[in-house]
């Protein structure tokens, strides 16, 4: 009786369009959580099944600004007890398209929205496909777990990315590589990373760029054979693996073997303006962590010099760069404020560890105090903008901020005693900072340790300022 109660005669136009569910009130419960108009229209053919619109018309209208759509209410793929043989149907995947449009593509402009809906239709006769598409959805839900429920999300990447895996070809001799392959290992990456297995994610990450070297990206005469539109999406996926693979060589001191490109992508019409300008930004500034750059960062410091660490500060302090940053949207900007102030305080650490520093220096690189200046400019930034436009760039970004936060709670430690109001100040940033990296979820808890030491120091050390007790509480 209580399945005949919750069928309805007829839906509204945007349930029937996107063929969910409607419960048939005046606003029906899907409008009123995706706020849409909710509207019946009386005409039979509009509204059949033969005349209705494709769902991934739908979100195609939501990408292009028609309509505003959000995605369904994921429902937890994974129970208290997962379960190997669980089924997942096409409006799952669909339904993460909007985020991922949102909050994974600025940042990974590889794979459209009409190529990953191709890929979902395709993915119950192609294993390729499929594999991809199990990637993708657990990317998606990594970056965007402040937008689900966290005591599952964990759990849903790891059974996705399982998906993944076993669900791929094996290498066999014949084998064809793919920009999909390709994209597939750099998604399953992305997660391993968010979920401790480093090893693992520098695995996917080094299967990746092995296809970047089977395409030959780097080959013109190769590259000179496709249209404009392939040729950058390649480029762009040569630029994604880039900066990953240099990111890994900073946070876990692997070896980096890509070079620079020899060229930026090509300026593609079908790629939105704002994320084309955001991802030669990205670009730009992982530039800077050239060869010099790692080598010293994973080598020898000694070889670290007062004139280079200058040098690097400058093209780090790049006004015109400050400039174009500030037109970007809220999300990109927070990812490239955060990774310039995370570098600065990479090269200052360099400078430290070979005794480069001093109270008085003319450069500000060469300060003792430069992080310190660094976490206030980094809060006054980060008090503008949402908690969770920090937390859709993942692990990635938790990695940046907690050595920045370590490394402001070492120099307030450590540095000869301030004022009263200037080291109130000190203290107030690092109160900031610890919210923001303690309403991260995937916080390891031995990182949690590490910071919470530090703070317990620096609340013994100062016990008169009253601020400090919020650090251990």
């Amino acid at each position: 009786m209580e399945s005949r109660r919750g069928r309805v005669s007829k839906a509204c136009d945007a349930c029937s369009r996107r063929k969910v569910r409607c419960n048939g009130q005046q606003r029906c419960q899907q409008c009123e959580h995706l706020d849409l108009l909710c509207t019946y229209t009386p005409n039979q053919l509009a509204r059949s099944r033969k005349h209705a619109q494709r769902r991934g018309e739908v979100i195609s209208k939501y990408r292009n600004g028609g309509h505003k759509v959000d995605p369904e209410p994921v429902q937890p793929l994974i129970q208290d007890s997962p379960s190997p043989g669980l089924s997942l149907s096409g409006s799952y995947f669909l339904g993460l398209i909007p985020e991922y449009l949102l909050f994974v593509y600025p940042f990974n402009p590889i794979m459209t929205a009409d190529e990953v809906q191709a890929s979902i239709e395709k993915m119950e006769t192609d294993a390729e496909h499929a594999s991809f598409v199990y990637a993708f959805a657990a990317g998606t839900i990594d970056l965007t777990q402040s937008r689900h429920s966290t005591s599952t999300a964990s759990k849903q990447i790891s059974e996705l990315v399982r998906r993944s895996i076993e669900t791929q070809q094996p290498l066999l001799p014949g084998f064809r590589p793919s920009v999909l392959r390709a994209m597939t290992s750099v998604f399953i990456q992305m997660c391993f990373m968010s979920l401790g297995q480093h090893d693992l994610g520098f695995f996917y990450l080094r299967e990746a760029i092995s296809m970047i070297h089977i395409l030959r990206v780097e080959d013109k005469a190769v590259h000179a054979s496709l249209s404009l539109t392939e040729r950058s999406r390649r480029r762009r996926l040569y630029w994604l693996c880039f900066i990953h693979e240099r990111f890994m060589s900073i946070v876990h001191f692997s070896p980096a073997t890509l070079s620079s490109h020899v060229a930026f992508p090509e300026i593609d019409q079908s790629l939105p303006v704002g994320i084309s300008q955001g991802w030669t930004q990205v670009i730009k500034t992982f530039l800077l962590l050239e060869p010099t750059f790692i080598s010293l960062w994973i080598g020898d410091r000694s070889h670290v010099t007062a004139s280079w660490v200058e040098h690097k500060y400058r093209e780090l302090d790049d006004t015109l760069w400050e400039l174009e940053v500030s037109m970007l949207s809220e999300t990109q900007q927070a990812d490239l404020v955060i990774t310039r102030q995370w570098m600065r305080t990479l090269l200052w650490q360099m400078a430290m560890s070979n005794c480069l520093l001093s109270s008085h220096a003319s450069c500000p690189s060469l300060s003792l105090e430069l992080p310190l200046r660094l976490s206030s400019q980094l809060r006054q930034f980060l008090t503008k903008i949402s908690q969770n436009t920090i937390r859709v760039h993942g692990s990635s970004i938790l990695s940046k901020l907690l050595e920045i936060i370590n490394t402001i709670a070492d120099v307030v430690i450590h540095l000869p005693q301030a004022t009263l109001e200037e080291t109130t100040c000190r203290i107030e940033d690092i109160v900031f900072m610890k919210t923001v990296v303690f309403s991260f979820h995937n916080l390891q808890q031995v990182c949690r340790d590490i910071l919470l030491e530090k703070f317990q120091v620096i609340r013994d050390r100062f016990p008169g300022i009253e601020v400090a007790k919020e650090l251990t509480t």
